[in-house]
């Protein structure tokens, strides 16, 4: 397909950084393999996998491990030390990314993926397969922090040691790949269970709210933008993108999204009203319970779609 040619001064969305990457799923298969890593830091771009695990699931029980250390080519900090206990004497004859990824990826096959926060594992395990000149880590996943915001909102946090206090898990340690497997697994077990108990629908994804189904494709935030940890809702049709690309925008920047307006709203986002049948004097009711909220003195903000992408920067 020849590609569109951009007038000077049009405005273009930003390239999506791994548009291979696999789809976050509400589910509970019986086939999976649980993964986790530990890192030097919270950068794929700058930081290293200093180990790496994952625990293959067959009907619900455990078939088979995988597990290494990984030498990043380079002294780790004391913070890493304390916070994994791995050390750099440990990590001096452990193999490199190189030799081990590969043997990783083909352990893992084209399984579903379950983990806690597993955006950060998979973006990590994606860009280094790509340094590597492989094929994109493009398995769908199931990231047990979402299935806890789901089945258990009113919980303090959802990390994965709160997580597994609530649920009366055992952890088996924290803050080694390997442990973390093994309690990210117990955790989705009890959560298959409380899911199945509750009749929630987890499976199908038009029981879930737009906004619930957008997941940051980065970890990389900027955070002096004006969006960066702020909430927005829209109204209207957006002219220039579809709403689920807008709030894709907004939670890559940092932000966060709602379906309506809310108290954690801060910006209520005006697109064009021109076809609402709903709209009557001229107003949306999600614009006038805006208004009605920002004259009791709630930090909302009502802003055009123009407004909007300059805060985006784009």
């Amino acid at each position: 397909m020849k590609a569109e040619t951009c007038l000077p001064g049009d405005n273009m969305l930003p390239k999506q950084k791994r548009p291979n990457k696999g789809k976050s799923l509400i589910v509970f298969p019986n086939d999976y393999t649980v993964i986790d890593i530990e890192t030097t830091g919270l950068d794929p771009s700058f930081d290293d996998i200093i180990e790496i695990a994952g625990i293959k699931y067959k009907e619900n029980k455990e078939i088979e491990r995988f597990q290494s250390l990984i030498n990043p080519g380079r002294e780790i900090g004391d913070f890493i030390v304390e916070l994994t206990g791995i050390t750099n004497e440990m990590l001096l004859d452990a193999p490199s990314i190189e030799a081990v990824l590969p043997r990783f990826l083909k352990f893992v096959g084209n399984d579903t993926i379950v983990g806690h926060n597993v955006h950060f594992d998979i973006n990590f395990i994606y860009d280094n397969a790509e340094n590597l000149g492989g094929s994109s880590f493009s398995n769908d996943f199931v990231d047990t922090m979402r299935l806890s915001r789901k089945l258990y909102p009113k919980m303090k946090n959802h990390r994965l040691a709160t997580l597994a206090e609530n649920l009366d898990v055992e952890p088996n340690g924290e803050h080694r790949a390997l442990e973390d497997c093994i309690t990210t697994q117990r955790c989705f077990s009890r959560m298959r269970s409380d899911a199945e108990a509750s009749k929630e629908l987890l499976e199908q994804k038009d029981s879930l709210s737009l906004s619930s189904m957008i997941i940051a494709e980065t970890s990389n935030f900027d955070l002096d933008s004006p969006v960066y940890d702020r909430t927005f809702a829209f109204t209207g049709t957006l002219e220039r993108m579809p709403r689920k690309e807008a709030m894709q925008a907004v939670v890559n920047a940092g932000g966060h999204c709602t379906d309506g307006v809310v108290a954690e709203t801060n910006f209520l986002v005006l697109g064009n009203n021109d076809y609402c049948k709903a709209i009557k004097n001229g107003k949306s009711a999600k614009q006038k319970k805006a208004e009605k909220m920002r004259l009791k003195g709630s930090d909302i903000e009502t802003i055009s779609e123009q407004v909007f992408y300059d805060m985006l920067g784009i």
